[in-house]
């Protein structure tokens, strides 16, 4: 039996992350969250609970039934049957496996983009990690799915459900490239010379952390499907 059909929802406000989650669970829809959510902050323990945090607290906002959420619902062609929650970051080795999970955060609570690729590549420098092998490092993705609503016809069974993807490669010295966001103008994927902000955006939506969770993701689907 192949997996069931399941309309998402993404517990997010980044744009980016929707653009790609979009391309990734292609044909399923992902729907926005609602401007009115509000998320937990994320803590500093792991990715797992960070993204669990996320898909709780949407998951609660939509049973609330509040014309809010009866309104996403129809905007998304019906309630989602699957509330995803993200979490993700960049681990480097020779950092101790930082920034992890303060990737958004690493040169602060206000840090842009090009304030952490700056911080990283200072530590890297203090650290003497010069050669790639010295600059090993990977892109973590954990998703939680949970069913924010239970009843006939459900996708999922009660427990949530728990993906990873890493995506493994290097640290340039210098940022190239200007698609993606975050560290995607440093990380220079296994087997591949340039860098992810260097990539097409359907070939990152085949290959990144995300798509690897992605896919883990839609594998547990297929497994619990025939149990429904």
């Amino acid at each position: 039996m192949g997996r069931l059909s399941v309309r998402f929802m993404l517990a997010s406000g980044n744009a980016h992350k929707l653009r790609e989650f979009r391309g990734i669970l292609a044909p399923d829809p992902v729907a926005p969250m609602p401007a009115e959510v509000v998320l937990p902050p994320e803590g500093s323990t792991s990715f797992e609970e960070n993204a669990a945090g996320k898909a709780l607290a949407l998951a609660a906002w939509l049973r609330e039934g509040s014309a809010a959420a009866a309104d996403a619902g129809r905007d998304a062609g019906g309630p989602p049957e699957l509330v995803l929650g993200d979490d993700s970051g960049l681990e480097v080795e020779a950092l101790g496996w930082a920034p992890g999970v303060r990737s958004s955060r690493y040169a602060g609570p206000r840090a842009t983009d090009a304030d952490n690729n700056r911080r990283l590549l200072g530590e890297l420098e203090a650290a003497g990690a010069h050669t790639p092998e010295q600059r090993r490092a990977r892109f973590v993705c954990v998703l939680v799915a949970v069913a924010p609503e239970r009843g006939p016809g459900s996708a999922t069974t009660a427990a949530p459900l728990v993906a990873r993807g890493e995506w493994w490669g290097t640290i340039a010295t210098v940022p190239s490239g200007d698609g993606g966001f975050g560290y995607d103008p440093l990380f220079v994927p296994d087997g591949d010379r340039r860098s992810v902000a260097q990539l097409p955006a359907a070939e990152k939506d085949r290959r990144s952390h995300r798509a690897l969770a992605g896919l883990e993701l839609l594998r547990l689907l297929g497994r619990v499907a025939g149990e429904l």
